[in-house]
C-alpha cells in the first residue's frame, strides 16, 4: 500500500512544483495595454495606464497595436510626475523597441509617454503595450 501512494504521491508534488514554478516566473514582467491621446505637433501624451517594474532591469518595452499619426511615434518610461525613466525610442507597430538607461526603481507603477512628431498636424489616440521591464 505504501508503494501505491508513493507513486501517486511523487507525481502530484512534481506537477505541484513545476506549477508553483511556473506562476512565480510568469508573474516577473508584464505587460500593460495603454490608449493614450497624443496632441498634435510633438507633444506628449496624456497619462494611460501604469506599469509596475517588477524587475531591476535597465530595459523598458514597448509595442505599438494602433498608430493612426501618418509620421509615427516616439516613447519612453516616465513616472508619476511626468518625470523621464528611460531613453526615448520610436514606437513601431506590432514590433517591440526596447529603451534602456532605465533608471526606474523596482515596485514602483510607470507609464509609457508618447509623442508624435513635430508636423503632425493632428491629436490622435495611439494604443500600445508596454512594460517597465524587459519583455
Amino acid at each position: 500500500m505504501s508503494k501505491l501512494l508513493l507513486k501517486v504521491l511523487v507525481p502530484l508534488a512534481t506537477v505541484f512544483v513545476l506549477g508553483v514554478t511556473v506562476v512565480s516566473a510568469s508573474g516577473k514582467a508584464y505587460w500593460t495595454i495603454s490608449s493614450e491621446t497624443v496632441s498634435d505637433h510633438g507633444r506628449w501624451s496624456s497619462y494611460g495606464s501604469p506599469n509596475k517594474k517588477m524587475t531591476n532591469s535597465n530595459c523598458a518595452s514597448f509595442n505599438g497595436d494602433a498608430q493612426p499619426a501618418k509620421f509615427g511615434y516616439y516613447v519612453h518610461l516616465i513616472n508619476n510626475r511626468a518625470a523621464s525613466r528611460s531613453d526615448t525610442v520610436p514606437l513601431k507597430l506590432n514590433h517591440t523597441t526596447r529603451a534602456y538607461n532605465n533608471s526606474g526603481k523596482k515596485g514602483y507603477h510607470y507609464y509609457a509617454d508618447v509623442r508624435s512628431q513635430k508636423y503632425e498636424p493632428n491629436t490622435t489616440r495611439v494604443k500600445l503595450h508596454f512594460s517597465a521591464d524587459y519583455k
